[in-house]
């Protein structure tokens, strides 16, 4: 006995248009047929009271932005819960941010001495030894010298400090008072980490800092481009953009007039842009370490850092949330784990194929109402009809199309006659009045 599968429906669309093998249609041919049907031809009336479901995500300490799972889901609107308690939902920046300031601070981070910064290497092996022993290919320090250290995996205690070393050899130093039996220094793994002498360093007054998100910056856009994008407007010298990118941190300084570097963060607390590697910057404490610069910053020239502070005052529970380029913003800032939940649409995929990976069809999954079973396979064997220019089948599918169509209209009306309609009437009732609760609009 048919129980309306997705395998059911695949046999039902090779009956009606005689496919009988994957000779003259694959499976995955149907699916397509199946899915194009449902997302562009299948009455919205049908299918919409059916995807409404419950879109939930927490969040961390410091982070305000957060990814959308548009693969999965379509749109979302209220209500919005953080926490289980109601708060305002906004759709776009100019009235999130009218309320929740977004202005940054600028500050002197550093001044320039006329050098880039210092020198940098590459960490490669680690000898928890006392003292412990750095391995850095012709590495060209001395005894005596003062290093940072970042970005090393495994023996994470020793990054973002600065150290003391003496000299061993041309690649090898040890770490002045560092005993590597210590416990706390986990063992290495490699090749990671590196070592930064003599590099600009400096800390915010104001933190913990907002991070960066999908922060991968294009191209500068005003040096010489590579073509004429008037007389050659096909040949453009501007890179892929980056959807969805956030950038809240800029350390910048000028070299001379029309020469600036920039550098920010990639929001994992490394430095990119006009920097070596090894720079990094902790969002907790504000601090800066190992910041080379891919050019000499004449002498006296200011180095500065604009940044979001966690504010305002300090991190909390969120009030309000902000969607906008398929990501979530929140403010206040989180300063622990929250649970987050809003209203979100799923992707017509979840419901007409039983699963939740559109790419991997579970063929033993069934539509969310079994009704639908034959007027999906009649829709898909519709399109297929019109693809052979075949007249006589697609009119033969249109009349059995209007008989389910009958079927399912009769089902959703006695759905929708259980609800009772939402209006502004309505709302004064409950102390949800307004669209934003308690009498305030959303703002979006």
């Amino acid at each position: 006995m048919s129980i309306a599968t997705l395998a059911d429906i695949i046999i039902k669309v090779r009956k009606l248009t005689g496919s009988a093998t994957t000779n003259q249609l694959t499976d995955a041919q149907i699916i397509d047929y199946i899915n194009s049907f449902y997302l562009y031809d299948f009455p919205a009336q049908f299918r919409s009271l059916k995807l409404k479901d419950k879109y939930t995500f927490n969040t961390q300490r410091g982070i305000d932005t957060y990814p959308f799972d548009s693969e999965h889901y379509t749109t979302i609107e209220m209500p919005c819960y953080v926490s289980k308690r109601e708060v305002t939902l906004f759709q776009d920046p100019w009235s999130f941010f009218g309320v929740w300031y977004n202005w940054q601070y600028q500050e002197t981070l550093a001044t320039g001495n006329g050098s880039n910064g210092g020198e940098n290497g590459a960490i490669t092996a680690v000898s928890l030894v006392n003292p412990i022993q750095i391995t850095s290919a012709a590495h060209g320090l001395a005894t005596g010298d003062e290093i940072a250290i970042t970005g090393i995996v495994g023996t994470t205690a020793l990054n973002n400090l600065y150290y003391t070393i003496t000299f061993v050899d041309a690649n090898n130093f040890t770490l002045d008072g560092i005993d590597g039996t210590n416990p706390i220094y986990q063992a290495y793994s490699a090749p990671s980490g590196y070592w930064t002498f003599g590099a600009y360093s400096g800390t915010c007054t104001a933190h913990p800092l907002i991070r960066s998100t999908r922060n991968k910056p294009m191209v500068q856009t005003n040096t010489v481009p590579t073509t004429n994008f008037l007389t050659d407007p096909t040949s453009t010298s501007f890179p892929q953009a980056n959807i969805g990118r956030v950038q809240n941190l800029l350390i910048t300084a000028n070299l001379s007039y029309g020469s600036t570097l920039n550098v920010t963060d990639d929001g994992a607390g490394n430095l990119i842009g006009d920097c070596l590697e090894g720079g990094v910057i902790d969002y907790e404490t504000g601090e800066v370490i190992g910041l080379i610069f891919t050019q000499a910053i004449p002498s006296g020239n200011d180095i500065t850092i604009e940044y979001n502070p966690a504010n305002p005052p300090n991190l909390a529970i969120p009030q309000a949330i902000m969607f906008f380029q398929n990501q979530f913003t929140l403010r206040p800032v989180p300063d622990k784990g929250y649970t987050v939940e809003l209203v979100a649409y799923r992707q017509p995929s979840q419901a007409l194929l039983g699963t939740t990976d559109p790419n991997n069809p579970t063929l033993t999954g069934t539509p969310e109402l079994l009704e639908w079973h034959e007027t999906l396979a009649f829709g898909a064997a519709k399109k297929i009809y019109e693809d052979r220019l075949d007249p006589d089948g697609v009119a033969l599918m249109d009349k059995s199309l209007t008989e389910r169509y009958s079927l399912n209209e009769t089902r959703t009306c006695a759905q929708l006659g259980k609800q009772s309609m939402n209006s502004i009437f309505r709302d004064q009732l409950s102390q949800n009045y307004g669209s934003g609760g308690w009498g305030f609009g959303s703002g979006g």
